[in-house]
């Protein structure tokens, strides 16, 4: 049950409840009303007056109701805090669908690199961190040479691992499998 429902009940309960207090603070003057009628008074013999013994009641019951209706219509129409709360709800999980996610790419790409050398695995990483990454670029971020670097790219893409797309005295290096 959303908090729109609560909050119609609670209007009906407030309307009810005030109602009720009303037919009995009507019967209740009808009551005094007569003993009016009979006794020409409203004071009871211990001096009580009719008119103020049921008051302190009558306040606390339109009180309530009053609470209820407007507590009713707060819910009903202005609070968002459901919405607002489905909306979090939505966002923190597709954020951990999104992290779920980057972990098992980052355990499938690890898998992947173990049957790679150490220099293979260094040039897949960076060129899978910089996708387009330069060949000269790669060369200082690798820390290889440019001989070993060319003979190991030449076997990356002879294996169809990556390719290599010319950029003007150099190339660019993408991985042909995406993680």
């Amino acid at each position: 049950m959303d908090q729109k429902h609560i909050g119609i009940i609670l209007l009906i309960v407030s309307v009810l409840l005030s109602s009720f207090i009303f037919m009995v603070k009507n019967n209740n003057e009808a009551f005094i009303q007569d003993y009016m009628a009979k006794e020409g008074t409203c004071y009871l013999e211990d001096g009580t007056c009719l008119h103020k013994k049921d008051l302190p009641l009558y306040v606390f019951g339109w009180a309530v109701s009053g609470a209820l209706f407007l507590f009713g219509v707060y819910l009903t129409f202005f609070d968002k805090t459901q919405k607002m709360i489905t909306e979090h709800q939505i966002k923190v999980s597709s954020a951990l669908e999104s992290a779920k996610k980057q972990e098992r790419e980052k355990d499938e790409f690890k898998a992947y690199l173990a049957g790679f050398n150490e220099e293979e695995q260094k040039v897949l990483r960076a060129t899978k961190d910089q996708e387009g990454i330069k060949q000269s670029t790669l060369r200082f971020r690798t820390n290889i040479s440019k001989t070993a670097l060319s003979l190991i790219l030449k076997g990356l893409e002879e294996k169809s691992i990556i390719s290599r797309k010319p950029a003007g005295k150099t190339k660019e290096i993408y991985l042909i499998k995406k993680f």
